[in-house]
């Protein structure tokens, strides 16, 4: 079982699938969708963590298209649901995208994906996505005067306000936050991907 490659542990959706393309698409809009979800209900018992890409990374396990399409869409919607949201806030797509980029490519390159693998993936999507969102704040903070996101607020005003550049102050306190989100994204994400891909699995042998 350790030496089976991903393609034999998971099908693909090439082997699951009829018109794979056509489900990719479709399991893209349900993703973002179901993001939304997860996000709304979080606004009725707020916990200092993101819980925006939950998702996305189902969908990543899928396949690039469906990835890029959850990731997209939850975006896009979040700018026009929610009120005084800016057009500016459509760049923290980058950060879902580069969720799915990280996936893939791992994907790509172990061609299979076991425990350890998911430690791993937690750790790389952690690290690189709170560097790339301090990176992304930083420029928005000097152009627009964008506020930082509410998980982290506290901790970036109490660094700042200590002469920590607002890089660093931006970047100290996304680490152990994603860390924890990604965390939970990452292994449900997995599970929810290892289980949806089961059900089609039998449905398709039945």
């Amino acid at each position: 079982m350790e030496n089976e490659s991903l393609e034999t542990q998971t099908a693909s959706p090439e082997t699951l699938f009829k018109k794979p393309l056509l489900i990719q698409i479709l399991l893209g809009i349900a993703f973002g969708l179901l993001n939304h979800g997860v996000y709304f209900l979080q606004s009725f018992n707020p916990v200092p963590l993101y819980m925006d890409t939950l998702f996305t990374v189902t969908a990543s396990f899928f396949g690039p298209v469906s990835g890029v399409i959850a990731g997209a869409l939850y975006h896009i919607l979040y700018l026009f649901i929610y009120t005084d949201v800016a057009l500016s806030s459509l760049v923290w797509m980058i950060c879902s995208l580069t969720i799915v980029l990280i996936i893939r490519v791992y994907i790509k390159i172990r061609k299979r994906v076991e425990f350890p693998d998911i430690i791993l993936l937690i750790f790389l999507i952690a690290l690189i996505i709170s560097l790339e969102g301090a990176i992304i704040f930083t420029i928005l903070n000097t152009w627009t005067d964008f506020i930082e996101d509410s998980q982290i607020k506290f901790m970036y005003a109490l660094l700042n306000s200590n002469s920590f550049s607002v890089f660093v102050s931006a970047l100290l306190p996304r680490v152990p936050v994603n860390i924890l989100d990604k965390a939970i994204c990452v292994f449900l994400g997995w599970f929810s991907y290892k289980g949806i891909q089961k059900l089609f699995t039998l449905s398709k042998k039945a």
